[in-house]
């Protein structure tokens, strides 16, 4: 088992040479062998798109709405991109159709039935944007996302951390709050809140989804999403305890 995982491991490092030998035995007429090849195409793709995601969001070129989509696929690759695209042109159409500003997008999400739980619950469902747009329920920080990309230019805002709370807010200080039901407050001169660029709205997410994993037992994702986060924060899984650092399963059976 040691020597095969070994040659797995040494095979994904090989790049090309990978690639043309996946292209080449992706249909071969030995069934374990196929299957072998389709389970190596799936971790090398879930790599490649962990290494761009990573990228991107390091050097500043990862809008937020493209990064809650990236998370949602990398997730699941079958996740349903036309889907969610809809709903959020159906979002923005409703959202044109009234008048501008913080209450008429506040009564298109409540009318959507887009909603933060009442209960605070670890589930891996509120931080991938198409389930919540499948469930109705979300984060906060996943639904100020969507009502952001939603409402574009006609009702420009910051997503910014209230109390502990991601809330939108825009240039006259009106702050809508998902959490409360997408209530509507006028923010005082004196209080302070906290803006959260994208790295930040991103990595809220990415953590959450962490520690599902980890209450869940999913070493899978657990390897996933520790990858994701240890290369965001310029360091490796090897900083990590066990399962993920030293002594850990070989990567290529976690992936």
């Amino acid at each position: 088992m040691k020597i095969a995982s070994l040659a797995m491991e040494e095979f994904l490092s090989l790049g090309k040479l990978a690639d043309e030998t996946i292209a080449e035995h992706q249909e071969s007429h030995d069934p374990q062998l196929r299957q072998r090849i389709h389970q190596l195409s799936s971790i090398l793709l879930r790599r490649r798109m962990r290494h761009e995601f990573v990228s991107a969001l390091s050097e500043g070129t990862l809008s937020l709405w493209a990064g809650v989509m990236d998370i949602a696929v990398l997730y699941d690759s079958t996740a349903n991109v036309a889907y969610v695209e809809g709903e959020v042109e159906a979002l923005s159409q409703a959202i044109s159709a009234g008048d501008a500003g913080a209450a008429h997008l506040a009564k298109v999400m409540k009318d959507r039935e887009l909603r933060v739980p009442s209960e605070e619950i670890l589930d891996v469902d509120l931080y991938l944007v198409d389930r919540v747009l499948e469930m109705g329920s979300g984060s906060a920080v996943l639904l100020c996302a969507l009502a952001q990309q939603a409402a574009g230019d006609l009702w420009p805002s910051t997503m910014v951390l209230r109390n502990g709370r991601f809330c939108l807010l825009d240039a006259e200080h009106t702050l809508l709050e998902p959490t409360e039901g997408w209530r509507i407050t006028k923010l005082g001169k004196d209080e302070r809140v906290h803006p959260c660029s994208i790295k930040d709205a991103l990595l809220a997410a990415l953590t959450q989804l962490f520690l599902v994993s980890l209450v869940d037992g999913s070493l899978r994702e657990l390897h996933h999403f520790g990858s994701l986060l240890t290369a965001l924060n310029g360091t490796g899984l090897e900083a990590l305890p066990f399962p993920l650092g030293h002594a850990a399963m070989p990567a290529w059976q976690t992936d």
